[in-house]
């Protein structure tokens, strides 16, 4: 299993920025309030995006490398916001969370320190970095627990979300289906299998798509007759069996096929750049709705996201207001979504894998 830590700059949240772009002191990039967000902190953050591989190529996409600095100069704004803010909150993050949160990060290494530090490496990561990013993260994750604390969802906006959308809670028709594939393309000599087919090879595997159909609808056993001479290896030995099928999951042609016999039908020889197929439905579900109590959980869980976000985006939205933000010339967020570029931009950069 592949486990991922969510850094600092993998929590970023779209953040509205009502500020403009101003002539600011030498050495400075944004300003918020009265605080400066120093050059440094961006050059810094660039460099580790740059190190990682997770930003765009200035010379090749300047456009997509621009909106890529703006972002970052963004997300450092919203920093400089929370920092600003987080006493009214009392929110903290000590050096002990830190050490804390990152031997949960090493036990995903089982322990083992060589392939803790291999994987900071790969990332050009350092251990500083990851302390810092770790740092960031708890702060943006208790921040917002602690914004959003009263949000909840209630049990009669679960109903009403279900009975508005009530059609999107059905289990869609399916059906158990085996085949038979005459292929029209040859075994070479090499042992591997000719790429293309003549007109002469396609008309073959069609008049034995037939023959192998009749034999069938006469008695012959539908799974001898897969055994016989259906050329797909991967379902030649379990009789053919390909499992339950929705529509739209197979090629148009086999799909309309499953779906215009009935159960136990065989269909004619169908036509697919695989070669023919003769189907044979052997049961079918209908479809059907899914129960409020089966998804309402699922439901909850989804609107109370929806609300944690808008919650949380709001709040940091009116923050920025009423501190004030402006930024150099060149790095002002753009665009009609403003804010968009922080998540589309900026994850996910610094992060540890274990396997």
């Amino acid at each position: 299993m592949i486990r991922r830590l969510a850094a600092g700059l993998l929590l970023l949240p779209i953040l509205f920025i009502l500020g403009c772009e101003s002539e600011l002191p030498e050495g400075s990039v944004a300003q918020v309030g009265a605080a400066l967000v120093p050059q440094s902190a961006f050059d810094d953050l660039k460099t580790a995006y740059e190190a990682a591989g997770r930003a765009p190529d200035e010379e090749k996409q300047p456009d997509e490398y621009a909106k890529f600095e703006q972002a970052l100069a963004e997300y450092l704004v919203m920093l400089e916001t929370l920092r600003q803010t987080a006493s009214d909150f009392g929110v903290s993050v000590t050096d002990r969370d830190i050490a804390e949160e990152i031997e949960r990060i090493k036990g995903m290494f089982q322990g083992d320190e060589e392939r803790f530090e291999a994987a900071l490496e790969a990332q050009n990561l350092t251990f500083e970095q990851l302390k810092q990013s770790v740092r960031e993260s708890l702060w943006i994750e208790r921040m917002k627990a602690e914004v959003t604390k009263d949000v909840a969802v209630s049990e009669n906006e679960v109903r009403d979300h279900y009975e508005s959308h009530k059609a999107e809670y059905v289990e869609q028709e399916a059906r158990e289906v085996r085949h038979i594939l005459i292929s029209p393309f040859r075994n070479l000599a090499d042992g591997t299998v000719s790429s293309t087919a003549g007109e002469g090879e396609w008309e073959a595997a069609r008049t034995e798509a037939e023959k192998v159909r009749n034999e069938i609808r006469n008695g012959a056993d539908f799974i001898s007759q897969v055994e016989q001479y259906s050329d797909d290896d991967a379902t030649s030995e379990n009789g053919g069996k390909l499992g339950a099928i929705i529509r739209g999951q197979m090629v148009p042609a086999f799909d309309e096929a499953v779906f215009s016999i009935q159960k136990g039908d065989l269909s004619e020889p169908v036509k697919t750049r695989y070669g023919y197929h003769i189907i044979q439905v052997t049961d079918i579900t209908p479809e059907r709705q899914i129960t409020y109590d089966q998804v309402k959980e699922t439901i909850r869980t989804t609107l109370l996201n929806q609300k944690l976000t808008k919650t949380w985006e709001a709040w940091l939205a009116g923050k920025v207001a009423e501190l004030g933000v402006a930024y150099r010339d060149g790095y002002a967020p753009s665009g009609q979504s403003p804010g968009a570029e922080l998540n589309r931009h900026l994850a996910p950069a610094t992060t540890t894998t274990a396997e």
